[in-house]
């Protein structure tokens, strides 16, 4: 996937599961004050990122602070880049 693509699927997946009910995310949308996220909800939007990108667990630390939609993005194109140059 190239990454217009992956980061139109985060943001597509982010305003899907915005506790605030379906939206359109942004890049520059922060996930708590603009989206409605809480803890809950970024754990299970964790999960959902983990299962559609493939991605090893990122609950298991190494994870870095995120606050925007953005954040996801790199944060996700960083582990599928490092996925695939290690296949």
């Amino acid at each position: 996937m190239d990454s217009t693509a992956l980061r139109a699927k985060v943001r597509e997946i982010v305003g899907e599961m915005s506790p605030l009910g379906a939206r359109e995310a942004h890049s520059d949308d922060r996930l708590i004050e603009e989206l409605g996220y809480d803890s809950l909800a970024v754990i299970e939007l964790s999960l959902r990122i983990e299962q559609d990108f493939a991605l090893t667990t990122l609950s298991t630390g190494g994870t870095p602070d995120i606050a925007t939609v953005k954040d996801i993005e790199d944060f996700v194109e960083e582990r599928a880049t490092a996925a695939t140059d290690a296949a």
